[in-house]
């Protein structure tokens, strides 16, 4: 059993969390939103810019991520070479269809996205690498969501409706559920302008040893998304999934990024 937090770590990190999602915040705004003291909270930023790992702008008086939060981060996508395997199966895919490819996890009830591709891609989409965006409202968090059943999904989010992000986003639980069942049938999910309007996604689940470990999606304009396209993608992608749970199942030790269900 877990033991009890503490105090000065929790602070600690509540502060980098929100920095991060901020993008620029001051000392006063940290010490309201987090409520704790500026007297107690000065020392913890400064400490924090000393090493790096928030970057003060003298000129705005704002705290900004700093460059040894890249490095961490950047450690933790380059741990093994599972990742740049699949980036180069992820390439395959954006060289034949001129689209983007993502490819991510399940973080709590958020989908972190891990991978990126779209060196070929004529159409540039706006999530990248560290983003998070409810599971909910994207084509591969549905993906992941699919491997909970109907009442596991409902006390997730026990109020019954979902925040949009969009006004096309899912509304509500009772028809998600009725989405996420369709993906158990079919294999496939979608969005269609959910998470980022003039998107539409096409999603897999990947899955290795009965475990739903991480989902791929593949990002289309609206006007350029048609019947004929979305044959050629189930194709590529279903191919993709064999390739990719190949690959974690041969180097399941080094995967370090999600353990199945929460």
């Amino acid at each position: 059993m877990a033991g009890p937090l503490h105090r000065t770590t929790t602070r600690i990190l509540d502060i980098l969390e929100q920095v991060a999602q901020a993008q620029g915040i001051t000392l006063s705004e940290l010490s309201r939103i987090l409520a704790i003291p500026k007297s107690s909270l000065h020392p913890l930023v400064n400490t924090l810019s000393e090493r790096k790992y928030l970057s003060y702008n003298k000129l705005e008086e704002r705290y900004y991520p700093g460059e040894n939060l890249f490095v961490l981060g950047n450690k933790y996508i380059s741990n093994s070479d599972i990742l740049d395997k699949i980036k180069s199966i992820l390439l395959n895919i954006n060289e034949k269809t001129e689209e983007t490819l993502y490819f991510g996890v399940l973080s709590n009830l958020d989908v972190l996205y891990l991978e990126k591709m779209e060196l070929h891609s004529k159409f540039r989409v706006v999530s990248n690498p560290g983003n998070k965006l409810p599971a909910y409202s994207t084509g591969y968090g549905k993906a992941l969501l699919s491997q909970f059943t109907p009442e596991e999904i409902c006390t997730f989010y026990p109020n019954g409706t979902l925040p949009p992000i969009t006004e096309h986003t899912v509304a509500n639980v009772e028809k998600l559920n009725a989405q996420l069942e369709e993906i158990r049938k079919n294999g496939f999910s979608y969005e269609i302008e959910e998470s980022t309007v003039g998107i539409r996604c096409i999603a897999v689940p990947i899955q290795v040893e009965g475990e739903t470990l991480a989902g791929m999606s593949l990002a289309v304009p609206v006007f350029r998304y048609t019947e004929e396209k979305e044959m050629q993608f189930k194709q590529l992608l279903q191919e993709a999934k064999v390739q990719i749970e190949r690959i974690i199942a041969e180097d399941r030790k080094h995967w370090i990024y999600s353990k199945g269900k929460m």
